[in-house]
């Protein structure tokens, strides 16, 4: 071994015994500070976990669902100072995913209790179906949602919802509409023909139009001419 490799060598160096292509390899320990983030990163994953997935910590998507949550509610402030709750601004929410993943967590912990967890009914009605006791239209079913109906037990959650909670589940019941649950509670109520959205309107008599053009021409191809 050569003067220069000597030199680099230490009192703590430790050749090991074999060889691999005429390589030998030194077995020194790693370190210390190496050894010491080692050992605190395994005594801290833990608690992270315990905190952040068990704990009251928020994960960054938390962090994103509780700020939207927080400007929409500024909307709906806004909005219902205004007067301007309606069933197109209703049904529009719905749109959003993060407000109706935030929308389905409400539901399943204040409302599946007497709803189901689909919406398929328990002590309350089926909100899968055709058939509303109190209205079917998003804004009716945002009044039942906010006033409750003390006398079937219903709470009040304008109580303990903020607004823009108010309207986010509002909106979620309508999106149960025909999904069909599993062990769906009879109909209650009256049934409800949900009318039709502008757009919805506006296709329909587009095709009414276009059907009756059709119809002309077919009469004008099949009736007898006359020389």
């Amino acid at each position: 071994m050569s003067g220069h490799e000597q030199s680099g060598k230490t009192s703590h160096d430790h050749l090991l015994d074999h060889s691999y292509d005429g390589i030998q390899e030194y077995d020194n320990p790693l370190p210390r500070w190496w050894v010491w983030i080692f050992w605190a990163s395994i005594l801290f994953a833990p608690l992270y976990i315990t905190y952040y997935h068990f704990g009251p910590g928020m994960l960054e998507i938390d962090k994103y669902d509780a700020a939207m949550v927080a400007f929409f509610d500024n909307q709906a402030k806004e909005l219902l100072a205004m007067g301007q709750i309606d069933d197109a601004l209703l049904d529009g929410l719905t749109d959003d995913a993060a407000m109706m993943k935030g929308a389905k967590k409400i539901f399943q912990s204040k409302c599946a209790s007497c709803h189901g967890v689909f919406g398929e009914g328990g002590i309350g009605p089926n909100l899968t179906d055709d058939y509303w006791i109190h209205g079917g239209l998003p804004t009716e079913v945002y009044t039942t949602v906010s006033d409750g109906v003390p006398s079937k037990g219903m709470l009040a959650w304008k109580r303990s919802l903020r607004p823009a909670e108010l309207l986010a589940v509002s909106s979620y019941v309508g999106t149960l509409l025909g999904s069909d649950p599993p062990n769906a509670k009879e109909p209650q109520g009256k049934e409800f023909i949900r009318p039709a959205t502008p757009i919805e309107a506006s296709t329909d008599g587009a095709d009414a139009v276009a059907d009756d053009a059709a119809a002309e021409v077919d009469d004008k191809e099949t009736a007898p001419t006359t020389s």
